[in-house]
């Protein structure tokens, strides 16, 4: 149950302070001996237990606690303090030195100390007559002896909260322990919202697709038929999403406007076949790809190739207005009745304004339209209009009916639990990914609202959260905060999560960001944003700390529902997107006879 050392000895430090913590309630310090071998045991997550006022004669109960803090003392460079002569500080240096290396597998030096600050978890371990784990049920005893759990109870202890019934998914490793699972409940994690926020670098696109792929590929999930939309503000997950985007039956990418591809993708998708090499490579060339794939860009010509033959590529196209809609938007700046009348007749007309025929029988009926003054101001306006909205639907590009979709296409998608689907939406105008956002958005949650539907689960993700749901928002943003704060809110009732993605928390709208339940935190070296995630889950200063020292792919995660111990941090490790992603690239590759050296222009 407790880790042993070399010799068959269990590792024994003793429970030295216990005060009062604003975040976390309590706060221990608990010294143990020094060893190399132990300092390589010890480290931020580990469980340790230390019997508490439960325990009698009969049961023991062991408190279990979690390390957030772990640092190697030597009292004779501890000691010195002022100004020194210089020659006693790099003597104690030198001596310390001596010290770390000495004692491999034996504390020989009381001089030498670890320094572990834990935090409670709330549970407790009961060794009577069977070993469960239960609510604590008093605190622990100062001056007793502090054990590591094993790795076996170690993940029976972050597993605790789950049940063997319950649809999870392996989220991660933990970080001390790569043999210690991390699961996370599918349904919490998705309705009741999540966020990933860490520095330039953290790998928050990375996290974001591996958890993606992890939901929409793990078969236990597979009942559950999940859906996500990425709003995509910077183009990138097309790259990190490449294999899903190809293989699942319903995984697109909608492109809101033209402007958002190549013209020869663009020409492709109106029908032009013989444009598809062409169509490859210049998709190819100007998409972002993941960091440590850019060096390899041919390996993503065949995906692509699949991506756009499957019709994978979508443009979103917005159905034109009719006559009637058009004219019915005009607001009068007079009171006569001959605008009255006009605006009456011309909503009536439910032809849709690219019908030729149908507006010339429309601007007949202004022309004839009698009026002076402000009443001539208005069906100026009008006609002006009418003509803006023909000009806007009638020039666009006639693609193949195929490769064209719509919100109410898009609604069924999203409400049809027959299948999963992933959706990422781009644009190259951020204010019309927002608008874009807000009408998908509302329109989903009014159409769930109304009928009472509650799956399949529905997450809609916003990437660079900070352009979406910013403070104080004007414009387009106004929109996309709108609908992000009515999904957070009253989402959940309706199987409809967000998930946002950040490295500017202190920009966001506060009331959303104190929606999520579950967090993904790594470097932040703003206090305003740590401050920011403490305020919404209590994490402490000493907790934050040691996400200084997480590498590529650790992450704090820490959920009021999702995983096993209710809002404890879990240092977790989660593995590398660009792995998975480059084993189904050398897959596709290897399966496929291109030869792109044959191909005109491919490079």
């Amino acid at each position: 149950m407790f880790v042993k050392d070399n010799k068959g000895r269990e590792i024994e430090g003793v429970l030295v302070k216990m005060e009062p913590d604003e975040q976390t309630r309590l706060q221990f310090e608990i010294w143990f001996p020094y060893t190399r071998q132990a300092m390589n045991l010890i480290r931020e997550g580990a469980m340790l237990a230390v019997k508490n006022f439960a325990s009698d004669q009969k049961e023991f109960h062991y408190s279990i606690l979690e390390v957030v803090t772990v640092l190697p003392l030597h009292y004779a460079i501890e000691e010195i303090r002022g100004n020194p002569f210089p020659g006693f500080v790099v003597e104690a240096a030198r001596s310390a030195s001596h010290d770390w290396y000495a004692q491999e597998e034996e504390a020989s030096e009381e001089t030498t100390k670890i320094r572990v600050i834990a935090v409670p978890t709330n549970l407790e371990l009961v060794n009577g007559e069977k070993v469960s784990i239960q609510v604590e049920s008093n605190e622990p005893m100062l001056g007793e002896a502090v054990y590591i759990f094993d790795t076996p109870m170690t993940e029976r202890i972050v597993n605790s909260g789950i049940h063997e019934k319950e649809s999870t998914i392996e989220i991660g490793k933990l970080v001390r322990d790569e043999k210690v699972g991390i699961k996370a409940r599918v349904e919490d994690l998705i309705r009741t919202h999540f966020g990933i926020f860490g520095y330039t670098g953290a790998g928050k696109s990375n996290l974001l697709s591996t958890i993606i792929r992890k939901l929409l590929t793990n078969p236990v999930t597979d009942k559950e038929k999940l859906k996500f939309v990425i709003f995509d503000l910077m183009g990138e997950y097309t790259g990190l999403l490449i294999d899903l985007l190809v293989e699942m039956e319903k995984a697109f990418v909608v492109c809101v406007e033209d402007e958002t591809l190549p013209e020869s993708v663009i020409d492709y998708l109106a029908g032009n076949k013989k444009i598809l090499n062409k169509a490859v490579e210049d998709l190819t060339k100007t998409m972002l790809l993941p960091k440590g794939l850019r060096a390899k860009p041919e390996l993503f010509k065949e995906p692509i190739r699949k991506l756009l033959s499957k019709g994978g590529i979508r443009i979103y196209r917005e159905r034109p207005p009719t006559i009637g809609e058009v004219a019915g938007r005009i607001k009068p700046l007079s009171q006569a009745q001959v605008i009255k009348r006009l605006i009456i007749d011309l909503k009536g007309m439910e032809a849709y304004i690219t019908d030729r025929e149908n507006l010339r029988k429309a601007m007949m009926k202004i022309r004839k339209a009698k009026s002076q003054g402000k009443a001539l101001e208005d069906i100026d306006s009008l006609r002006k209009e009418l003509l803006r909205e023909y000009k806007r639907f009638a020039g666009r590009l006639e693609l193949e009916k195929a490769n064209v979709i719509t919100i109410p296409q898009l609604i069924n998608l999203l409400n049809d639990p027959r299948f999963p689907s992933l959706i990422i939406v781009q644009a190259h105008d951020p204010d019309n990914l927002r608008h874009f956002a807000y009408l998908l958005g509302t329109y989903t949650y009014d159409k769930r609202r109304r009928t009472g539907q509650i799956f399949p689960l529905v997450s809609f993700i916003f990437d660079e959260a900070d352009e979406f749901i910013p403070q104080k928002p004007t414009g387009t943003y106004a929109e996309s905060v709108e609908i992000a704060m009515t999904l957070a809110r009253r989402g959940r009732k309706f199987g409809l999560g967000i998930g946002i993605a950040t490295q500017r928390i202190r920009y966001l709208d506060t009331n959303i960001m104190a929606q999520p339940h579950t967090y993904f935190v790594s470097k932040l070296p703003r206090k305003s944003d740590r401050e920011a995630i403490a305020e919404a889950f209590g994490i402490s200063e000493d907790m934050f700390r040691q996400t200084f020292k997480f590498k590529k792919g650790d992450w704090l995660l820490v959920s009021h529902d999702a995983t096993g111990l209710e809002s404890i941090p879990i240092p977790i490790h989660v593995e590398n997107a660009e792995d998975a992603i480059l084993r189904f690239l050398e897959e596709i590759n290897r399966d496929s006879e291109v030869d792109y050296d044959s191909i005109p222009g491919s490079g």
